[in-house]
Protein backbone atom coordinates (compact mmCIF):
# COMPACT_ATOMS: atom_id res chain seq x y z
CA UNK A 1 0.00 0.00 0.00
CA UNK A 2 2.81 2.48 0.76
CA UNK A 3 4.24 2.13 -2.78
CA UNK A 4 0.48 2.99 -4.09
CA UNK A 5 0.94 6.10 -2.46
CA UNK A 6 4.12 7.36 -3.00
CA UNK A 7 3.13 6.72 -6.63
CA UNK A 8 -0.05 8.74 -6.51
CA UNK A 9 1.95 11.59 -4.33
CA UNK A 10 4.91 11.13 -7.44
CA UNK A 11 2.13 11.52 -9.97
CA UNK A 12 0.45 14.71 -8.02
CA UNK A 13 3.59 16.14 -7.42
CA UNK A 14 4.65 16.05 -10.89
CA UNK A 15 1.16 17.84 -12.21
CA UNK A 16 1.55 20.35 -9.77
CA UNK A 17 4.71 21.13 -10.67
CA UNK A 18 4.17 21.04 -14.93
CA UNK A 19 3.08 24.41 -15.93
CA UNK A 20 -0.09 24.84 -17.82
CA UNK A 21 1.02 25.02 -21.93
CA UNK A 22 -2.48 26.70 -22.86
CA UNK A 23 -1.11 30.25 -22.89
CA UNK A 24 -2.76 33.15 -25.58
CA UNK A 25 -2.13 32.49 -29.31
CA UNK A 26 -3.03 34.36 -31.79
CA UNK A 27 -4.09 31.93 -34.77
CA UNK A 28 -3.74 34.41 -38.66
CA UNK A 29 -6.38 33.38 -40.92
CA UNK A 30 -4.53 33.64 -43.92
CA UNK A 31 -7.06 32.79 -46.51
CA UNK A 32 -7.14 35.23 -49.34
CA UNK A 33 -3.84 36.45 -48.61
CA UNK A 34 -1.35 35.63 -51.19
CA UNK A 35 2.04 34.34 -49.66
CA UNK A 36 3.87 37.41 -48.74
CA UNK A 37 1.33 39.06 -47.03
CA UNK A 38 1.25 35.72 -44.98
CA UNK A 39 4.49 35.80 -44.61
CA UNK A 40 4.41 39.62 -43.37
CA UNK A 41 1.15 39.00 -41.30
CA UNK A 42 2.59 35.99 -39.60
CA UNK A 43 6.00 38.36 -38.72
CA UNK A 44 3.80 40.67 -37.07
CA UNK A 45 1.68 38.65 -34.99
CA UNK A 46 5.23 37.09 -33.63
CA UNK A 47 6.56 40.42 -33.30
CA UNK A 48 3.25 41.47 -30.89
CA UNK A 49 3.66 37.96 -29.08
CA UNK A 50 7.52 38.74 -28.23
CA UNK A 51 6.47 41.95 -26.75
CA UNK A 52 3.95 41.01 -24.46
CA UNK A 53 4.63 39.65 -20.65
CA UNK A 54 4.73 36.33 -20.07
CA UNK A 55 2.21 36.75 -17.18
CA UNK A 56 -0.33 38.29 -19.64
CA UNK A 57 -0.36 35.91 -22.27
CA UNK A 58 -0.46 33.03 -19.80
CA UNK A 59 -3.68 34.90 -17.70
CA UNK A 60 -5.20 35.12 -20.64
CA UNK A 61 -5.50 31.57 -22.06
CA UNK A 62 -7.05 31.36 -25.34
CA UNK A 63 -6.85 31.32 -29.21
CA UNK A 64 -7.41 34.44 -30.82
CA UNK A 65 -8.21 34.19 -34.43
CA UNK A 66 -6.57 37.56 -36.51
CA UNK A 67 -7.34 38.25 -40.54
CA UNK A 68 -7.18 41.03 -41.96
CA UNK A 69 -10.91 43.10 -43.39
CA UNK A 70 -12.04 45.79 -45.72
CA UNK A 71 -14.90 46.77 -43.25
CA UNK A 72 -13.27 49.00 -40.88
CA UNK A 73 -13.03 53.05 -40.94
CA UNK A 74 -9.97 54.55 -43.04
CA UNK A 75 -8.58 55.50 -39.68
CA UNK A 76 -8.58 52.37 -37.63
CA UNK A 77 -5.80 49.69 -37.71
CA UNK A 78 -7.99 46.76 -35.68
CA UNK A 79 -10.78 45.86 -34.13
CA UNK A 80 -11.50 43.14 -31.54
CA UNK A 81 -14.36 41.00 -30.63
CA UNK A 82 -15.42 39.49 -27.73
CA UNK A 83 -15.52 36.14 -29.55
CA UNK A 84 -11.82 36.04 -30.02
CA UNK A 85 -11.39 37.69 -32.93
CA UNK A 86 -9.36 40.03 -34.03
CA UNK A 87 -9.52 42.00 -37.38
CA UNK A 88 -6.93 44.28 -38.86
CA UNK A 89 -7.40 46.71 -41.68
CA UNK A 90 -6.68 45.60 -44.98
CA UNK A 91 -5.92 48.99 -46.29
CA UNK A 92 -2.56 48.62 -43.96
CA UNK A 93 -1.76 45.29 -45.59
CA UNK A 94 0.50 46.95 -48.40
CA UNK A 95 2.88 48.72 -46.56
CA UNK A 96 3.70 45.59 -44.15
CA UNK A 97 4.16 43.87 -46.99
CA UNK A 98 6.63 46.33 -48.56
CA UNK A 99 8.14 47.07 -45.23
CA UNK A 100 7.19 50.91 -45.35
CA UNK A 101 4.99 50.59 -42.37
CA UNK A 102 8.56 50.07 -40.55
CA UNK A 103 9.37 53.90 -40.88
CA UNK A 104 6.05 54.76 -41.67
CA UNK A 105 5.00 57.70 -38.92
CA UNK A 106 1.55 57.58 -37.67
CA UNK A 107 2.23 60.25 -34.96
CA UNK A 108 -0.06 58.02 -33.17
CA UNK A 109 1.45 57.55 -28.85
CA UNK A 110 0.76 53.79 -29.09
Amino acid sequence: MTRVRAWLLGCALTLLGTPALADLQLELQSSGLDPQQAQASQALLNEAMGKLPPRFKQQLDRRVRVSWSDNMPADAYGQASLISTLELNRRLLPSLTDGSAATERTDRPH
